[in-house]
C-alpha cells in the first residue's frame, strides 16, 4: 500500500524494515519447509531492497552457555544457526540485537550470536561497549544510491549499557544525538533509528515512546521505527524545517515469532522506502505479513491483507487525533496490576528475598505514571 510519494524525485535505492524475528518458543516450520523456504515465500515483500533490517529477538548457537535467571516472568530464547537462513531475504545486511532477549544467556550468548551473524557476512547492531564509547552504528553503501546510516537501540531494559559496563545500546535523546553526529561524519545521507520500544499486550504505543520517536525525527533521523509489543501500530509523517519529511512507525509487529498471546500478534508490517541519491525520501509503502499456525510468516490473502492494512490506517488516525493515548491506558488498565503481581510472585519463587528486592528495586517512575494514567485517565 502506497502511503506517501513526492513527485519529481528519482529513487536510487530501497530500504525495507520489518519487526521481530523470534525463531524460538513454540515456533515450528510448515511440514517439508526450512527457513530459506520461508524467506523465499516472503521474498516479494522485500523485492529490490538494497538494505533490509529486522530485529533478531533471541540468541543463536549458545552452546554450553547457561540461561540467566530472570526475576519475573519471561522465558529465555535460543535457536540453532540454521534459523539464520531466513536472513537470505533480499538486502539483509544489518541485524538488530537491541532487545530484551539478547542477554538471555549472558555475555556468552551475545558473543555467540554476533559471531554466528558475522560468519554469514551480516552486521549485528545494537550492543554498546559502554557509554564512554561512540554509539553502535552502521553505514551501508548502496550501488548508485545514498549511504544508509542505521542506529539500533532499546528503552527500559535492565541490560542497557552504562558508563561502566557494556550492554544494549540505550535509546535516549542524548545517545541519539551522538549517533547522528557519527552517522553524518561517515556521510550517511538517509538515517534510520531502529528502536525496541512499546509494551507487550497493548495495541497502541506508549505515549512516552511516541514523544521520543517524534523528537528523534525532529533531531534528524529520517526513519524512526519501533518493535517489541509484537503488535502493529500506526505511523506519522513529520515535516521538518529543512522542508523534507521524516516518518515514524510506532509498531511493526513480527515477521515470524514463536510467542503469540493474541491473534493481534499474527500481524506484521514491512515498511519499504525509496530514496534519492541525496537521501531524500521519494516513496513510502507498507506491506502486511500474516503469522500462521505456530508463528511462521507468510504473505496474507487479500481479505487478511485488507484487514491488517485497515487496522494500520485506523491506528494512524488515532495517533493523528491523539485518541491513542486514552486507548493505550485502557489496554493497560486490566493487565498492569495483574502482570506486576505475577512478576513479584515469580521473582520471589526464583530468587527469594534477594529476587523480590531486585524486582521491587526496578519499579521506575514510568510504571507509576502508567498506573496513574490507567486509573485516572
Amino acid at each position: 500500500m502506497l502511503i506517501w510519494e513526492k513527485a519529481g524525485i528519482a529513487p536510487a535505492c530501497r530500504v525495507a524494515i520489518t519487526g521481530d524475528f523470534l525463531p524460538a518458543g513454540g515456533l515450528q516450520l510448515p511440514p517439508g519447509k526450512n527457513w530459506r523456504d520461508i524467506a523465499n515465500d516472503l521474498r516479494p515483500r522485500f523485492a529490490k531492497s538494497h538494505v533490509t533490517l529486522l530485529n533478531l529477538e533471541c540468541c543463536v548457537d549458545v552452546g554450553e552457555a547457561k540461561a540467566v535467571t530472570k526475576m519475573g516472568l519471561g522465558d529465555s530464547f535460543a535457536a540453532n544457526s540454521e534459523v539464520l537462513d531466513f536472513l537470505s531475504l533480499p538486502g539483509t545486511k544489518v541485524v538488530g540485537l537491541a532487545n530484551n532477549h539478547i542477554f538471555d544467556f549472558g555475555a556468552d550468548g551475545v558473543a555467540s550470536t554476533k559471531a554466528s551473524l558475522e560468519a554469514r557476512g551480516l552486521l549485528p547492531l545494537g550492543i554498546a561497549q559502554n557509554l564512554r564509547e561512540p554509539p553502535d552504528i552502521r553505514v551501508i553503501e548502496t550501488p548508485g544510491g545514498p549511504r544508509i546510516g542505521i542506529w539500533a537501540a532499546a528503552r527500559h531494559l535492565p541490560e542497557l549499557a552504562t558508563h561502566k559496563k557494556s550492554g544494549v545500546e540505550p535509546a535516549t535523546e542524548r545517545r541519539a544525538q551522538e549517533a547522528l553526529k557519527h552517522l553524518k561524519a561517515q556521510e550517511a545521507k538517509l538515517t534510520v533509528a531502529f528502536l525496541h520500544a512499546g509494551l507487550e499486550r497493548t495495541n497502541r504505543p506508549d505515549p512516552d515512546d511516541v514523544a521520543l520517536m517524534d523528537e528523534l525525527a525532529h533531531l534528524g533521523f529520517d526513519i524512526v521505527t519501533a518493535c517489541h509489543s509484537h503488535r502493529i501500530s500506526g505511523h506519522t509523517r513529520i515535516e521538518r524545517n529543512a522542508g523534507n519529511s521524516a516518518f515514524c512507525f510506532y509498531g511493526l509487529g513480527s515477521v515470524s515469532s514463536g510467542v503469540i498471546y493474541s491473534d493481534l500478534e499474527r500481524e506484521g508490517l514491512v515498511v519499504s522506502l525509496d530514496a534519492a541519491v541525496s537521501g531524500e525520501i521519494a516513496r513510502v509503502q507498507v506491506y502486511p505479513i500474516h503469522l500462521e499456525e505456530t508463528g511462521w510468516g507468510r504473505i496474507p490473502l487479500l481479505p487478511e491483507a485488507y484487514r491488517i492494512l485497515q487496522r494500520f490506517l485506523d491506528l494512524s488516525e488515532e495517533l493523528k487525533t491523539g485518541t491513542y493515548k486514552q486507548a493505550f491506558y485502557q489496554d493497560l488498565k486490566g493487565d498492569l496490576s495483574r502482570s506486576f503481581i505475577r512478576n513479584i510472585r515469580v521473582a520471589a519463587q526464583k530468587g527469594g528475598m534477594r529476587g523480590l528486592a531486585s524486582k521491587i528495586g526496578r519499579i521506575r517512575l514510568r510504571h507509576l505514571n502508567r498506573f496513574l494514567h490507567s486509573e485516572l485517565g
